[in-house]
């Protein structure tokens, strides 16, 4: 069977390197990007195994010739000689995982070519990486269908959830709590809060339905080890505070995994979409306009400076400084604790843990403007987003009645 090895440019170290270890008679495909064809040329010539060198670039080059080659082969993988950082968790400051969120636009060319298994070669070791599906797939598979995105508010329970068993719904976090009781599991699920991925991944890989197919950002997928995984290239727009894709090959990040989930909605080509447990109420106090004001400042500098090296000192220093230091995790700064029964913020009463559960301190004016984003898109389009949660204080959407949809 046949090995492919990618060649990028200056990466001919680490592919020697990996070269020299394999079995003698083994045929290898050398797959390169257009700047790295000289290196590729004089690699065939050095290694006889080497019995063909495509160019796959991410307009489509050397596509089809690839996919031919794949043709039966549906477990074909390619090793990638990149070399991974191993970066610390920021909410586990301990727990190191390869850096792999640089080599998005790579992975998603070489899964578009067929290949579903990815094996990342350094001097480190090897990370595999199984990509059963990325969104380009999802693109228009439900266009013109509507869809229920469902927020994990109190209001779930004063509606029937079971009128949505055939219904195309996408649920996120801890969703799962509630399938037993409403008999049926969602067709898709979603996480972005990057602390309740940290601190209870292990939960969501055992509490997922094994053939829901799961959205989560792309540099967690080490964390992540789930059946039907479909990691998402979520980050921050340079351009705009607040914004809105359409396109598989980006979402953006915003203050709740709704915003999130909507992107994948639309890229679906649902319409309608509707809102349900979205009550949008939080009893956390507004902070102060200094904070606020630094809170801003911050981001705006990560979203101008996020892909430049000296961003990439500084964030590099501050996570070593916080090597082993969770003083601010453990002090509870910028977490909101729920510890009031008497006021449910979720449809389950486990959600919270009895109020041991924390979570990232909501933004609801921050979440606004994300939501007030995704409605010009819609409305640019002609496309619906409504809100069918009773009571919701969420006056972005229109509101609709949860019964009238029925």
């Amino acid at each position: 069977m046949t090995a492919f090895l990618w060649v990028a440019e200056n990466g001919e170290f680490l592919a020697e390197r990996w070269l020299a270890g394999q079995p003698a008679g083994v045929p290898i495909c050398l797959l390169h990007a257009p700047n790295a064809s000289g290196a590729a040329r004089a690699m065939q010539q050095r290694h006889p195994a080497i019995r063909e060198a495509l160019i796959l670039d991410g307009a489509g080059e050397g596509t089809e010739q690839l996919r031919l080659l794949l043709s039966g082969n549906s477990e074909a993988r390619i090793v990638l000689p990149l070399s991974l950082e191993m970066r610390p968790l920021r909410y586990r400051p301990t727990v190191l995982t390869p850096h792999v969120a640089p080599h998005y636009d790579l992975v998603r060319t070489l899964w578009k070519a067929g290949f579903r298994e990815l094996v990342f070669h350094n001097l480190n070791g090897e990370h595999r990486l199984a990509l059963p599906h990325l969104l380009d797939e999802f693109a228009g598979v439900h266009r013109g269908r509507r869809c229920f995105v469902v927020g994990n508010g109190p209001s779930l329970n004063e509606i029937d959830m079971g009128r949505l068993r055939d219904e195309i719904t996408l649920g996120s976090n801890r969703c799962y709590l509630g399938y037993e009781r409403w008999g049926f599991p969602f067709t898709y699920w979603g996480i972005s809060d990057t602390y309740q991925i940290q601190e209870y991944a292990q939960e969501y890989v055992a509490s997922i339905p094994g053939d829901t197919v799961k959205f989560f950002p792309f540099e967690y997928e080490a964390l992540l080890p789930v059946d039907q995984a479909c990691p998402v290239n979520l980050g921050l727009c340079r351009a705009a505070a607040h914004a809105f894709s359409d396109r598989p090959e980006r979402l953006y990040a915003g203050h709740t995994v709704t915003h999130m989930l909507l992107q994948v909605a639309a890229i679906m080509g649902c319409d309608p979409i509707i809102l349900i447990g979205a009550d949008h109420r939080y009893d956390v106090k507004p902070p102060s306009l200094p904070r606020k004001a630094a809170r801003r400042m911050h981001r705006y500098m990560t979203r101008r400076t996020q892909d430049s090296a000296p961003y990439r000192m500084i964030e590099a220093a501050y996570l070593a400084w916080r090597t082993g230091r969770t003083r601010a995790v453990e002090a509870g700064r910028g977490f909101w604790n729920v510890t009031d029964p008497a006021s449910p913020t979720h449809f389950d009463a486990r959600y919270t843990n009895q109020g041991q559960r924390r979570f990232r301190l909501p933004e609801p004016g921050e979440a606004e403007a994300d939501f007030a984003c995704a409605l010009r898109w819609a409305d640019a389009r002609g496309v619906r987003i409504v809100n069918a949660t009773p009571n919701s204080a969420l006056d972005v959407f229109p509101k609709v009645t949860y019964d009238e949809l029925f």
